[in-house]
C-alpha cells in the first residue's frame, strides 16, 4: 500500500494481521508476503499451504508406544494391553503386572504369573474347578479309583483315608 506520509514509497500490508493469510495455524509475515506454518503434531497440506493437517505419529511409528497408540488430533496417546501398565519412568512402554504379588488374580490356592496374565493351579488332591478356574475343587480319590485302598476308602479334603472291613 502507498505510504501515507510519502506517497512515492510503499509500506508492507501485514497480511497476517488483517487475517488475508487464511493460515489455519500460525501465520508470520514477509516483506511483501507471509508464510503460513503449523504448530507440532501438524504438517502443511501438500494441496493448500494455509491448512494445517493433523500428523498419525502412529502410522509413522514416531509415537514409540510399545504395545498400543491412539492418534489424537495433533498428538497421540499410548495405552498397554490388559495384564500391562505403563512404565513409571517412560509411559511409552508397558509392564507386565504381576496378578499373584498384587492379589488381583483370585486364585483360590496357587498363583502363577505369566506376561500379561496369571495362571492358577491348584495343591496335590486337588483340580481347577471346571466352571471358575481360580477355584480349586477336591479330588475324590476314592470315587476316582486312584487310592489303591485294599478295603475301605474315606474322601476327605485334600486326601483320602484306607481302612478296613471289620475283623482285619
Amino acid at each position: 500500500s502507498t505510504n501515507v506520509t510519502n506517497s512515492s514509497l510503499c509500506d508492507d500490508i501485514n497480511e497476517c494481521g488483517t487475517n488475508i493469510s487464511y493460515c489455519q495455524q500460525i501465520c508470520t509475515n514477509t516483506i511483501g508476503s507471509f508464510v503460513c506454518n503449523c504448530i507440532p503434531g501438524f504438517s502443511t497440506n501438500l494441496t493448500n499451504p494455509s491448512i494445517c493437517d493433523d500428523i498419525d505419529e502412529c502410522k509413522s511409528n514416531a509415537s514409540n508406544c510399545e504395545q498400543v497408540c491412539t492418534n489424537t488430533n495433533g498428538s497421540f496417546v499410548c495405552s498397554c494391553y490388559p495384564g500391562f501398565s505403563h512404565n513409571v519412568t517412560n509411559p511409552s512402554f508397558c509392564d507386565d503386572i504381576n496378578e499373584c504379588a498384587t492379589n488381583t488374580s483370585n486364585c483360590q490356592q496357587n498363583c502363577t504369573n505369566t506376561i500379561g496374565s496369571f495362571l492358577c493351579s491348584c495343591y496335590p488332591s486337588f483340580s481347577i474347578n471346571v466352571t471358575n478356574s481360580s477355584l480349586c475343587a477336591d479330588i475324590d480319590e476314592c470315587g476316582t479309583n486312584t487310592s489303591n485302598c485294599q478295603q475301605i476308602c474315606t474322601n476327605t479334603i485334600g486326601g483320602f483315608v484306607c481302612s478296613c472291613d471289620p475283623g482285619f
